[in-house]
């Protein structure tokens, strides 16, 4: 029994040598022109003298990939389509920031237009009565209003 197993160890050993030794003929040519060829097979055009070198080229060993078990699978699975549905609703958040910052830019655009027109402007105070304001509220407004441009429609675009 134990003869048995040494030899079959010495055969499997064996043979997992003869595999990582494994090796391929490359035939390298130049023909006239110049080129350099490699190929597995010898120039088929015997009438040139080509100066043919065989060079021998180990075989590489590939290692099996490892395979993922079912549970492994099915989680890379679920975790790709919640990273897809996480960045679909960032983009949905993205997009609604943006059009509310463009909503927002030319709300404060109109509003500073409307500040520096010179013209008298109505407001309701707080306890509903309409009031005109005075200079220092209406720069005080040219002031907040620039500061809202800035915030929603950026530097670059003043």
């Amino acid at each position: 029994m134990l003869v048995r197993c040494f030899l079959f160890f010495v055969f499997i050993h064996s043979c997992n040598m003869i595999a990582a030794s494994e090796t391929i003929q490359i035939y390298r040519w130049t023909d006239i022109s110049g080129i350099t060829h490699l190929s597995q097979f010898p120039p088929e055009d015997k009438n040139n003298n080509f100066i043919v070198e065989i060079i021998q080229m180990s075989i590489p060993v590939l290692e099996p990939q490892k395979e993922q078990n079912k549970d492994e699978r099915i989680a890379s699975i679920h975790k790709y389509l919640e990273d897809r549905e996480t960045a679909r609703e960032l983009k949905i958040k993205t997009a609604d920031i943006t059009k509310t910052n463009k909503n927002n830019c030319e709300l404060a655009r109109n509003n500073l237009a409307l500040y520096q027109s010179g013209q008298r402007i109505r407001t309701r105070d707080n306890d509903g009565e309409i009031q005109i304001l005075s200079e220092q509220e209406r720069i005080k407004r040219i002031k907040r209003s620039d500061k809202n441009i800035q915030s929603y429609c950026g530097n670059s675009d003043l």
